[in-house]
């Protein structure tokens, strides 16, 4: 019987250095891989930062050029496909100058990603 409340033990000690080795690690870590993994798993936060990818990236020509689709948090899932369509397949936008970064490249297929677009991950 002393053998088992010793492993058990043993077990637990270990499990909680484990814990806060990770915990460590995590919170000693930059805020970029959190953020990121914040984004991915909430939604709202991945709109968020998929619209900020339109507005700095696309709205600075659509306000002169195209009014008509200028990107605002209500009409942004409306033109979902074409972004799709006009970034990544027909790779017309963001005009030059404006390109995208690697990471506002994912953030954008990443939140296109939770819209319904046919055949979107073909590209």
């Amino acid at each position: 019987m002393m053998k088992k409340v010793k492993i058990t033990w043993l077990s637990f000690l270990v499990f909680t250095c484990l814990g806060l080795m990770l915990q460590s690690f995590s919170s000693s870590s930059d805020n970029s891989f959190s953020e990121e993994s914040k984004s991915q798993s909430d939604p709202v936060h991945l709109k968020k930062e998929a619209l900020t990818v339109l507005e700095t990236k696309c709205n600075v020509c659509h306000r002169k050029q195209n009014p008509f689709r200028v990107f605002k948090e209500k009409n942004m899932e409306r033109f979902a496909s074409k972004i799709h369509e006009q970034v990544f397949i027909k790779k017309r936008m963001p005009k030059a100058g404006q390109s995208l970064t690697d990471k506002e490249s994912k953030t954008l297929k990443t939140w296109l990603l939770t819209q319904k677009i046919n055949n979107y991950g073909n590209d």
